[in-house]
Protein backbone atom coordinates (compact mmCIF):
# COMPACT_ATOMS: atom_id res chain seq x y z
CA UNK A 1 0.00 0.00 0.00
CA UNK A 2 1.32 3.59 -0.72
CA UNK A 3 1.98 5.92 2.38
CA UNK A 4 -0.61 8.15 2.72
CA UNK A 5 0.58 11.61 2.78
CA UNK A 6 1.54 13.56 6.30
CA UNK A 7 -0.16 16.15 7.45
CA UNK A 8 1.75 18.62 6.54
CA UNK A 9 1.36 17.81 2.85
CA UNK A 10 -2.36 17.95 2.85
CA UNK A 11 -2.67 21.01 4.54
CA UNK A 12 -0.37 22.28 1.68
CA UNK A 13 -2.93 21.95 -0.84
CA UNK A 14 -5.94 21.84 1.22
CA UNK A 15 -5.69 24.15 4.31
CA UNK A 16 -9.51 24.29 5.33
CA UNK A 17 -9.24 20.85 6.35
CA UNK A 18 -6.73 21.46 9.41
CA UNK A 19 -9.84 20.71 11.88
CA UNK A 20 -10.36 17.71 10.33
CA UNK A 21 -6.70 16.04 11.15
CA UNK A 22 -7.10 16.42 14.39
CA UNK A 23 -6.89 12.91 15.11
CA UNK A 24 -4.33 11.80 11.95
CA UNK A 25 -1.32 11.23 13.78
CA UNK A 26 -3.50 8.39 15.75
CA UNK A 27 -4.91 6.67 12.87
CA UNK A 28 -4.02 3.33 10.83
CA UNK A 29 -2.12 3.88 7.09
CA UNK A 30 -5.62 2.39 6.09
CA UNK A 31 -8.15 4.86 7.92
CA UNK A 32 -5.09 7.77 6.98
CA UNK A 33 -5.95 6.66 2.70
CA UNK A 34 -9.52 6.44 3.43
CA UNK A 35 -10.16 10.22 5.11
CA UNK A 36 -7.65 11.34 2.49
CA UNK A 37 -9.52 9.99 -0.13
CA UNK A 38 -12.80 11.37 1.32
CA UNK A 39 -11.13 14.88 1.38
CA UNK A 40 -10.54 15.05 -1.71
CA UNK A 41 -14.23 14.36 -3.01
CA UNK A 42 -15.43 17.33 -0.62
CA UNK A 43 -13.99 20.59 -2.55
CA UNK A 44 -13.77 22.18 1.28
CA UNK A 45 -12.85 25.69 -0.37
CA UNK A 46 -15.84 25.72 -2.34
CA UNK A 47 -17.78 23.87 0.10
CA UNK A 48 -17.15 27.04 3.18
CA UNK A 49 -18.39 29.47 0.46
CA UNK A 50 -21.24 27.28 -0.57
CA UNK A 51 -22.42 27.67 3.60
CA UNK A 52 -21.78 31.54 3.21
CA UNK A 53 -23.66 31.71 0.41
CA UNK A 54 -26.99 29.37 1.67
CA UNK A 55 -27.40 32.46 4.14
CA UNK A 56 -27.76 34.54 1.38
CA UNK A 57 -31.40 33.07 -0.56
CA UNK A 58 -33.77 34.89 -2.60
CA UNK A 59 -35.54 37.46 -1.35
CA UNK A 60 -38.31 36.21 0.39
CA UNK A 61 -41.26 36.88 -1.81
CA UNK A 62 -44.77 38.24 -0.63
CA UNK A 63 -48.28 36.62 -1.20
CA UNK A 64 -49.30 38.90 -4.07
CA UNK A 65 -45.87 37.48 -5.98
CA UNK A 66 -47.60 33.90 -6.37
CA UNK A 67 -50.09 33.14 -8.90
CA UNK A 68 -51.04 29.59 -10.09
CA UNK A 69 -49.66 27.74 -13.54
CA UNK A 70 -52.49 29.10 -15.33
CA UNK A 71 -55.20 26.45 -16.77
CA UNK A 72 -53.71 26.92 -20.06
CA UNK A 73 -50.58 25.19 -18.87
CA UNK A 74 -52.39 22.75 -16.41
CA UNK A 75 -53.88 19.89 -17.50
CA UNK A 76 -55.60 17.07 -15.69
CA UNK A 77 -55.33 13.50 -17.57
CA UNK A 78 -58.52 12.59 -15.81
CA UNK A 79 -60.19 15.70 -17.68
CA UNK A 80 -58.55 14.63 -21.34
CA UNK A 81 -61.57 12.32 -23.37
CA UNK A 82 -60.30 9.19 -24.27
CA UNK A 83 -59.31 10.00 -27.67
CA UNK A 84 -57.23 12.20 -26.51
CA UNK A 85 -55.44 10.11 -23.95
CA UNK A 86 -55.24 7.49 -26.83
CA UNK A 87 -53.33 10.03 -29.20
CA UNK A 88 -50.97 11.17 -26.12
CA UNK A 89 -50.07 7.62 -26.08
CA UNK A 90 -49.44 6.88 -29.00
CA UNK A 91 -47.23 9.91 -29.86
CA UNK A 92 -45.22 8.78 -26.37
CA UNK A 93 -44.64 5.56 -27.77
CA UNK A 94 -43.43 6.78 -31.17
CA UNK A 95 -41.25 8.49 -29.03
CA UNK A 96 -40.08 5.59 -26.99
CA UNK A 97 -40.21 3.18 -30.34
CA UNK A 98 -37.92 5.37 -32.10
CA UNK A 99 -35.23 5.42 -28.69
CA UNK A 100 -35.94 8.34 -28.09
CA UNK A 101 -36.65 8.01 -24.19
CA UNK A 102 -34.36 7.88 -21.26
CA UNK A 103 -35.92 7.32 -18.08
CA UNK A 104 -33.88 8.71 -14.92
CA UNK A 105 -34.02 7.53 -11.38
CA UNK A 106 -33.17 9.43 -8.83
CA UNK A 107 -31.33 6.37 -6.01
CA UNK A 108 -29.16 8.32 -4.54
CA UNK A 109 -30.53 7.79 -0.77
CA UNK A 110 -30.53 4.82 1.80
CA UNK A 111 -33.25 3.49 3.65
CA UNK A 112 -31.85 4.55 7.30
CA UNK A 113 -35.61 5.65 7.79
CA UNK A 114 -36.71 2.05 7.24
CA UNK A 115 -34.00 0.91 9.57
CA UNK A 116 -32.06 -0.97 6.60
CA UNK A 117 -28.53 0.12 5.47
CA UNK A 118 -29.72 -1.24 1.69
CA UNK A 119 -30.02 1.25 -0.87
CA UNK A 120 -33.59 2.23 -1.03
CA UNK A 121 -34.55 0.89 -4.46
CA UNK A 122 -32.61 -2.17 -3.54
CA UNK A 123 -34.72 -3.23 -0.24
CA UNK A 124 -37.60 -6.08 -0.41
CA UNK A 125 -41.37 -5.48 -0.42
CA UNK A 126 -42.65 -8.70 0.31
CA UNK A 127 -44.61 -8.56 -2.60
CA UNK A 128 -43.01 -10.33 -5.48
CA UNK A 129 -44.47 -8.04 -8.31
CA UNK A 130 -41.48 -8.07 -10.30
CA UNK A 131 -37.43 -10.27 -10.63
CA UNK A 132 -36.21 -8.26 -7.72
CA UNK A 133 -38.55 -8.12 -5.35
CA UNK A 134 -37.85 -4.24 -5.31
CA UNK A 135 -38.71 -0.97 -6.32
CA UNK A 136 -36.20 -0.94 -8.79
CA UNK A 137 -37.24 -4.08 -9.75
CA UNK A 138 -41.00 -3.23 -10.56
CA UNK A 139 -39.15 -0.06 -12.60
CA UNK A 140 -37.42 -2.43 -14.75
CA UNK A 141 -39.99 -4.66 -15.33
CA UNK A 142 -41.95 -1.73 -16.63
CA UNK A 143 -39.38 -0.76 -19.04
CA UNK A 144 -38.99 -4.00 -20.71
CA UNK A 145 -42.90 -3.83 -20.83
CA UNK A 146 -42.94 -0.59 -22.47
CA UNK A 147 -40.11 -1.77 -25.02
CA UNK A 148 -42.23 -4.66 -25.60
CA UNK A 149 -45.37 -3.02 -26.67
CA UNK A 150 -43.62 -0.63 -28.72
CA UNK A 151 -42.03 -3.42 -30.66
CA UNK A 152 -46.00 -4.76 -31.18
CA UNK A 153 -46.59 -1.51 -32.93
CA UNK A 154 -46.55 -1.93 -36.53
CA UNK A 155 -44.51 -5.13 -36.04
CA UNK A 156 -41.44 -2.49 -35.39
CA UNK A 157 -37.91 -3.23 -33.97
CA UNK A 158 -38.56 -2.47 -30.06
CA UNK A 159 -37.10 0.56 -29.23
CA UNK A 160 -34.91 0.50 -26.21
CA UNK A 161 -35.42 2.88 -23.39
CA UNK A 162 -32.16 4.59 -22.05
CA UNK A 163 -32.19 3.69 -18.10
CA UNK A 164 -30.24 6.12 -16.56
CA UNK A 165 -29.46 5.13 -12.50
CA UNK A 166 -28.40 8.58 -10.34
CA UNK A 167 -26.48 7.16 -6.96
CA UNK A 168 -24.47 8.24 -4.05
CA UNK A 169 -20.74 7.05 -3.14
CA UNK A 170 -22.87 5.41 -0.07
CA UNK A 171 -25.65 3.53 -2.55
CA UNK A 172 -23.26 2.87 -5.72
CA UNK A 173 -21.74 -0.50 -5.40
CA UNK A 174 -25.08 -1.95 -4.25
CA UNK A 175 -26.92 -0.60 -7.16
CA UNK A 176 -24.73 -1.29 -9.61
CA UNK A 177 -24.88 -5.18 -8.45
CA UNK A 178 -28.28 -4.96 -8.48
CA UNK A 179 -29.02 -3.13 -11.22
CA UNK A 180 -26.98 -5.55 -12.72
CA UNK A 181 -29.06 -8.62 -12.07
CA UNK A 182 -32.34 -6.97 -13.14
CA UNK A 183 -31.07 -5.83 -16.90
CA UNK A 184 -29.58 -9.84 -17.12
CA UNK A 185 -33.00 -10.86 -16.11
CA UNK A 186 -34.92 -8.37 -18.73
CA UNK A 187 -32.40 -8.96 -21.48
CA UNK A 188 -31.10 -5.36 -21.16
CA UNK A 189 -27.53 -4.34 -22.85
CA UNK A 190 -26.16 -2.97 -19.66
CA UNK A 191 -23.16 -1.17 -21.34
CA UNK A 192 -25.51 0.12 -24.30
CA UNK A 193 -28.77 0.76 -22.22
CA UNK A 194 -27.89 1.60 -18.60
CA UNK A 195 -25.72 4.44 -17.43
CA UNK A 196 -24.95 4.14 -13.52
CA UNK A 197 -23.45 7.21 -12.65
CA UNK A 198 -23.26 9.13 -8.66
CA UNK A 199 -24.03 12.59 -7.24
CA UNK A 200 -21.36 14.18 -5.29
CA UNK A 201 -21.81 14.83 -1.38
CA UNK A 202 -21.05 17.73 0.42
CA UNK A 203 -19.90 18.21 3.78
CA UNK A 204 -22.40 19.12 6.76
CA UNK A 205 -21.39 21.68 9.09
CA UNK A 206 -21.89 22.77 12.79
CA UNK A 207 -23.51 25.89 13.51
CA UNK A 208 -21.04 28.32 12.52
CA UNK A 209 -19.77 26.47 9.30
CA UNK A 210 -17.34 24.44 10.36
CA UNK A 211 -16.76 20.77 9.14
CA UNK A 212 -17.67 17.54 10.99
CA UNK A 213 -15.85 14.82 11.85
CA UNK A 214 -18.48 11.31 12.22
CA UNK A 215 -15.32 9.26 12.91
CA UNK A 216 -12.05 10.23 13.51
CA UNK A 217 -11.22 8.98 10.39
CA UNK A 218 -14.05 10.32 8.86
CA UNK A 219 -16.14 13.68 7.34
CA UNK A 220 -19.70 13.53 8.47
CA UNK A 221 -20.98 14.20 4.16
CA UNK A 222 -24.04 13.24 2.66
CA UNK A 223 -25.57 13.82 -0.95
CA UNK A 224 -25.99 17.36 -2.36
CA UNK A 225 -29.94 16.83 -3.00
CA UNK A 226 -31.72 16.00 -6.17
CA UNK A 227 -30.67 18.69 -7.87
CA UNK A 228 -27.56 17.51 -7.60
CA UNK A 229 -28.63 15.39 -10.78
CA UNK A 230 -27.63 18.29 -13.18
CA UNK A 231 -23.83 18.37 -12.77
CA UNK A 232 -23.72 14.74 -11.97
CA UNK A 233 -25.55 13.67 -15.30
CA UNK A 234 -23.52 16.48 -17.35
CA UNK A 235 -20.62 14.30 -18.74
CA UNK A 236 -23.09 12.09 -19.89
CA UNK A 237 -25.50 13.67 -22.04
CA UNK A 238 -23.35 13.89 -24.84
CA UNK A 239 -23.41 10.28 -25.09
CA UNK A 240 -27.15 10.49 -24.73
CA UNK A 241 -27.30 12.96 -27.17
CA UNK A 242 -25.26 10.53 -29.84
CA UNK A 243 -27.81 7.49 -29.06
CA UNK A 244 -30.48 9.92 -29.96
CA UNK A 245 -32.06 10.32 -26.43
CA UNK A 246 -34.63 13.86 -27.02
CA UNK A 247 -36.50 13.33 -23.92
CA UNK A 248 -35.67 12.59 -19.89
CA UNK A 249 -38.32 11.17 -17.50
CA UNK A 250 -36.90 12.20 -14.16
CA UNK A 251 -38.64 10.28 -10.99
CA UNK A 252 -37.49 9.22 -7.62
CA UNK A 253 -36.95 5.62 -6.66
CA UNK A 254 -39.43 5.63 -3.97
CA UNK A 255 -42.32 6.14 -5.88
CA UNK A 256 -44.32 2.01 -6.16
CA UNK A 257 -46.68 3.39 -8.68
CA UNK A 258 -44.06 5.47 -11.07
CA UNK A 259 -45.12 4.97 -14.28
CA UNK A 260 -41.68 4.93 -15.54
CA UNK A 261 -41.26 6.63 -18.81
CA UNK A 262 -44.57 7.46 -19.13
CA UNK A 263 -45.82 7.59 -22.29
CA UNK A 264 -49.16 9.58 -21.82
CA UNK A 265 -46.91 12.25 -19.75
CA UNK A 266 -44.12 12.12 -22.47
CA UNK A 267 -46.41 12.40 -25.26
CA UNK A 268 -48.36 15.19 -23.47
CA UNK A 269 -45.26 17.11 -23.29
CA UNK A 270 -44.33 16.49 -26.81
CA UNK A 271 -47.65 17.58 -28.05
CA UNK A 272 -47.31 20.82 -25.81
CA UNK A 273 -43.58 21.26 -26.99
CA UNK A 274 -42.94 21.50 -23.40
CA UNK A 275 -38.91 22.27 -22.73
CA UNK A 276 -39.82 21.00 -19.31
CA UNK A 277 -43.12 20.01 -17.77
CA UNK A 278 -43.86 18.41 -14.08
CA UNK A 279 -46.24 15.61 -12.63
CA UNK A 280 -48.62 16.75 -10.06
CA UNK A 281 -51.61 15.62 -7.71
CA UNK A 282 -53.87 17.62 -6.27
CA UNK A 283 -53.07 18.90 -2.88
CA UNK A 284 -55.14 17.71 -0.23
CA UNK A 285 -56.38 19.50 3.08
CA UNK A 286 -53.46 20.18 5.67
CA UNK A 287 -50.70 18.64 3.38
CA UNK A 288 -47.15 20.00 3.73
CA UNK A 289 -46.45 19.09 0.14
CA UNK A 290 -44.33 22.08 -2.15
CA UNK A 291 -46.95 23.67 -4.34
CA UNK A 292 -45.84 23.95 -8.28
CA UNK A 293 -46.79 27.80 -9.18
CA UNK A 294 -45.24 31.14 -10.69
CA UNK A 295 -43.45 33.36 -8.16
CA UNK A 296 -42.95 36.74 -10.26
CA UNK A 297 -44.39 34.99 -13.06
CA UNK A 298 -41.62 32.06 -13.10
CA UNK A 299 -42.45 28.68 -12.18
CA UNK A 300 -41.25 27.30 -8.85
CA UNK A 301 -42.29 24.75 -6.45
CA UNK A 302 -42.77 27.03 -3.56
CA UNK A 303 -42.99 25.34 0.22
CA UNK A 304 -46.36 25.10 2.39
CA UNK A 305 -43.93 27.41 5.03
CA UNK A 306 -43.19 30.22 2.43
CA UNK A 307 -46.97 30.60 0.56
CA UNK A 308 -48.53 30.87 4.01
CA UNK A 309 -51.36 29.17 5.59
CA UNK A 310 -53.70 31.76 4.22
CA UNK A 311 -52.64 31.25 0.34
CA UNK A 312 -52.15 27.62 0.75
CA UNK A 313 -55.87 26.61 2.06
CA UNK A 314 -57.56 29.07 -0.51
CA UNK A 315 -60.33 27.62 -1.98
CA UNK A 316 -62.07 28.32 -5.51
CA UNK A 317 -66.39 28.42 -6.49
CA UNK A 318 -65.76 24.96 -6.79
CA UNK A 319 -64.41 23.70 -4.22
CA UNK A 320 -60.44 23.50 -5.03
CA UNK A 321 -57.32 24.55 -3.90
CA UNK A 322 -56.42 27.61 -5.76
CA UNK A 323 -52.93 26.70 -5.29
CA UNK A 324 -53.48 22.50 -6.39
CA UNK A 325 -50.64 21.62 -7.75
CA UNK A 326 -48.63 19.60 -5.60
CA UNK A 327 -45.11 18.50 -6.62
CA UNK A 328 -44.14 14.66 -6.80
CA UNK A 329 -41.02 14.78 -8.16
CA UNK A 330 -41.66 13.58 -11.62
CA UNK A 331 -40.22 15.60 -14.43
CA UNK A 332 -39.91 15.82 -18.36
CA UNK A 333 -37.07 17.64 -19.69
CA UNK A 334 -36.31 17.74 -23.19
CA UNK A 335 -32.40 17.09 -24.06
CA UNK A 336 -31.94 20.77 -25.24
CA UNK A 337 -32.84 21.96 -22.11
CA UNK A 338 -30.76 19.44 -20.15
CA UNK A 339 -27.55 20.30 -22.26
CA UNK A 340 -28.58 24.65 -21.11
CA UNK A 341 -28.63 23.79 -17.25
CA UNK A 342 -26.06 20.88 -16.98
CA UNK A 343 -22.45 21.71 -16.43
CA UNK A 344 -19.85 20.52 -14.13
CA UNK A 345 -19.72 24.22 -12.82
CA UNK A 346 -23.62 24.51 -13.07
CA UNK A 347 -24.22 25.42 -9.45
CA UNK A 348 -27.74 25.67 -8.18
CA UNK A 349 -28.43 27.53 -4.78
CA UNK A 350 -27.83 25.22 -1.60
CA UNK A 351 -30.67 25.26 0.71
CA UNK A 352 -30.34 24.37 4.56
CA UNK A 353 -31.42 22.14 6.62
CA UNK A 354 -31.16 21.94 10.12
CA UNK A 355 -30.59 18.17 11.53
CA UNK A 356 -29.10 16.38 14.36
CA UNK A 357 -25.83 15.08 13.41
CA UNK A 358 -23.43 12.95 15.54
CA UNK A 359 -19.78 14.01 16.09
CA UNK A 360 -16.61 13.93 16.91
CA UNK A 361 -15.44 16.02 19.26
CA UNK A 362 -12.00 17.44 20.16
CA UNK A 363 -12.00 14.82 23.15
CA UNK A 364 -11.70 12.20 20.24
CA UNK A 365 -15.78 11.17 22.04
CA UNK A 366 -18.92 10.84 20.10
CA UNK A 367 -21.70 13.44 20.31
CA UNK A 368 -24.82 12.54 19.73
CA UNK A 369 -27.03 15.98 20.15
CA UNK A 370 -30.67 15.19 21.66
CA UNK A 371 -31.64 18.60 19.02
CA UNK A 372 -30.60 19.87 15.94
CA UNK A 373 -27.33 20.99 16.14
CA UNK A 374 -25.26 21.78 12.43
CA UNK A 375 -26.81 22.65 9.21
CA UNK A 376 -27.13 20.26 5.88
CA UNK A 377 -26.81 21.20 2.50
CA UNK A 378 -28.49 20.23 -0.55
CA UNK A 379 -30.21 21.43 -3.88
CA UNK A 380 -33.46 20.77 -5.13
CA UNK A 381 -34.21 19.46 -8.52
CA UNK A 382 -37.28 22.47 -9.30
CA UNK A 383 -34.99 25.15 -8.84
CA UNK A 384 -34.25 25.11 -12.64
CA UNK A 385 -37.89 25.72 -13.09
CA UNK A 386 -37.77 29.27 -13.90
CA UNK A 387 -35.22 28.43 -16.90
CA UNK A 388 -38.03 26.98 -18.53
CA UNK A 389 -39.55 28.97 -21.43
CA UNK A 390 -42.55 26.57 -22.24
CA UNK A 391 -43.19 24.70 -18.98
CA UNK A 392 -46.47 22.74 -18.11
CA UNK A 393 -48.45 20.74 -15.41
CA UNK A 394 -49.67 17.36 -16.30
CA UNK A 395 -52.02 16.27 -13.19
CA UNK A 396 -52.50 12.69 -12.29
CA UNK A 397 -54.84 11.00 -9.71
CA UNK A 398 -52.74 10.40 -6.69
CA UNK A 399 -54.14 7.04 -5.95
CA UNK A 400 -52.79 5.74 -8.96
CA UNK A 401 -49.37 7.03 -9.72
CA UNK A 402 -48.17 8.54 -5.96
CA UNK A 403 -47.17 6.32 -2.67
CA UNK A 404 -43.66 6.52 -1.77
CA UNK A 405 -42.12 4.69 0.80
CA UNK A 406 -40.45 7.00 2.81
CA UNK A 407 -41.03 5.65 6.79
CA UNK A 408 -40.36 3.11 9.22
CA UNK A 409 -43.49 0.70 9.27
CA UNK A 410 -44.04 2.09 12.69
CA UNK A 411 -45.04 5.31 11.00
CA UNK A 412 -47.74 3.93 9.80
CA UNK A 413 -48.19 7.07 7.05
CA UNK A 414 -45.25 6.37 3.04
CA UNK A 415 -44.38 3.11 4.74
CA UNK A 416 -44.06 -0.47 3.46
CA UNK A 417 -47.98 -1.45 4.21
CA UNK A 418 -49.43 1.57 2.59
CA UNK A 419 -47.28 1.01 -0.63
CA UNK A 420 -48.77 -2.49 -0.87
CA UNK A 421 -51.89 -1.43 0.10
CA UNK A 422 -52.20 1.55 -2.36
CA UNK A 423 -50.65 -1.05 -5.44
CA UNK A 424 -53.08 -3.38 -4.92
CA UNK A 425 -55.91 -0.83 -4.76
CA UNK A 426 -54.30 -0.31 -8.66
CA UNK A 427 -54.41 -3.40 -9.95
CA UNK A 428 -58.10 -4.14 -8.47
CA UNK A 429 -59.04 -0.73 -10.20
CA UNK A 430 -57.33 -2.25 -13.45
CA UNK A 431 -59.40 -5.79 -12.92
CA UNK A 432 -62.69 -4.21 -12.17
CA UNK A 433 -62.10 -1.61 -15.08
CA UNK A 434 -61.60 -4.30 -17.36
CA UNK A 435 -64.75 -6.22 -15.69
CA UNK A 436 -63.25 -8.95 -13.85
CA UNK A 437 -65.09 -10.20 -11.00
CA UNK A 438 -63.19 -9.93 -8.05
CA UNK A 439 -63.99 -12.96 -5.33
CA UNK A 440 -60.86 -13.25 -3.83
CA UNK A 441 -59.96 -13.03 -0.25
CA UNK A 442 -56.23 -12.01 -0.65
CA UNK A 443 -54.77 -8.46 -1.83
CA UNK A 444 -54.44 -9.31 -5.76
CA UNK A 445 -51.27 -7.90 -7.05
CA UNK A 446 -51.23 -8.86 -10.90
CA UNK A 447 -47.32 -9.14 -12.09
CA UNK A 448 -45.61 -5.65 -13.24
CA UNK A 449 -44.96 -7.52 -16.37
CA UNK A 450 -48.54 -8.14 -17.58
CA UNK A 451 -49.91 -4.81 -17.61
CA UNK A 452 -48.56 -1.19 -18.16
CA UNK A 453 -51.70 1.01 -17.37
CA UNK A 454 -54.58 -2.12 -17.50
CA UNK A 455 -54.01 -2.84 -21.28
CA UNK A 456 -53.62 -6.56 -21.94
CA UNK A 457 -56.03 -8.08 -19.39
CA UNK A 458 -58.89 -8.65 -22.02
CA UNK A 459 -58.83 -12.33 -21.05
CA UNK A 460 -59.68 -11.71 -17.89
CA UNK A 461 -63.22 -10.06 -19.00
CA UNK A 462 -65.89 -11.79 -16.89
CA UNK A 463 -63.91 -14.38 -15.31
CA UNK A 464 -63.95 -14.80 -11.84
CA UNK A 465 -60.96 -14.04 -9.68
CA UNK A 466 -60.93 -16.18 -6.66
CA UNK A 467 -58.12 -17.64 -4.24
CA UNK A 468 -58.23 -21.01 -5.79
CA UNK A 469 -58.33 -20.06 -9.47
CA UNK A 470 -55.27 -18.06 -8.68
CA UNK A 471 -53.34 -21.33 -7.94
CA UNK A 472 -54.80 -23.79 -10.01
CA UNK A 473 -55.81 -21.76 -13.39
CA UNK A 474 -53.10 -21.48 -15.45
CA UNK A 475 -55.20 -18.91 -18.06
CA UNK A 476 -55.72 -17.09 -14.61
CA UNK A 477 -53.01 -17.48 -12.64
CA UNK A 478 -50.14 -16.24 -15.47
CA UNK A 479 -51.09 -12.59 -14.94
CA UNK A 480 -50.92 -12.66 -11.04
CA UNK A 481 -48.66 -12.94 -7.73
CA UNK A 482 -49.54 -15.70 -6.06
CA UNK A 483 -48.74 -15.73 -2.40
Amino acid sequence: MTAPPTKEEILSTMKEAEPLLAFYDELSYEEKSKLYKQLCTLNLSEARQWFIDSEEQRSPSSAEDFRPIPRSHHFAQTELHEVVLDQLWNTGMDAIAKGEVCAIVLAGGQATRLGSSQPKGTIPLGIDAAFGDSLLGIQAAKIALLQALAGERDHQTPGKIHWAVMTSPGTEEATREHVQMLAKHHGFDFDEQITIFSQDEIAAYDEKGEFLLGTKSSVVASPNGNGGLYSAISAHLPRLRAKGIKYFHVYCVDNILCKVADPHFIGFAISKEADVATKCVAKQQGELVGSVCLDHGKPRVVEYSELGAELAEQKTSDGKYFFSAGSIANHFFTMDFMDRVCSPSSRLPYHRAHKKIAFVDSNGDVIKPEKPNGIKLEQFIFDVFELSERFFIWEVPRNEEFSPLKNHQSVGVDCLSTCQRDLAYVNELWLTRARAILNSTKRLFLKTIASYNGENLQELRHREITDQSIETNHEINKFFVNH
